[in-house]
């Protein structure tokens, strides 16, 4: 009976020792991924919200845009009035943008290619809406 048990015992610590190890260990995504807050400002006539989606090293940005107004037409290529500037100085263009461009309530996703490395700020600027620019930084 003495054998038994231990080879129970023995059986049950192999197989808690080989889960342990081919499970992955799960790292706080607080700690990759800041959390970074929608922002709202008013260009003339125009509410502009931008929320930032996905700000990770490696991976693709995208921030969420929001435009609404009453009295002015959404007509713009969003891929060329905005413009991205990280800490360093460096610059990027949007690479696509998933919206409508026309109308008074425009809604999409404004896409940058991957960032280099992680920056410990970034600034996305619009330029041209309701004849304006305004500047959106986020740290």
């Amino acid at each position: 009976m003495n054998s038994k048990l231990f080879f129970i015992i023995l059986l049950f610590l192999s197989g808690a020792v080989i889960f342990g190890l081919t499970v992955k260990p799960k790292q706080k995504i607080a700690a990759i991924i800041p959390t970074l807050s929608s922002q709202a400002r008013n260009m003339g006539a125009v509410e502009v919200e931008i929320k930032p989606i996905s700000v990770m090293p490696g991976k693709n940005v995208a921030f969420e845009i929001s435009l609404n107004t009453h009295s002015v037409e959404l007509n713009y290529d969003y891929t060329q009035i905005a413009t991205l500037t990280d800490d360093r100085g460096n610059s990027y263009k949007p690479t696509k943008w998933t919206g409508g461009n026309s109308g008074h309530h425009v809604k999409g996703e404004l896409l940058f290619a991957a960032l280099p490395k992680n920056p410990k700020e970034l600034t996305l600027t619009l330029e041209g809406v309701d004849n304006r620019v305004e500047v959106f930084v986020w740290q």
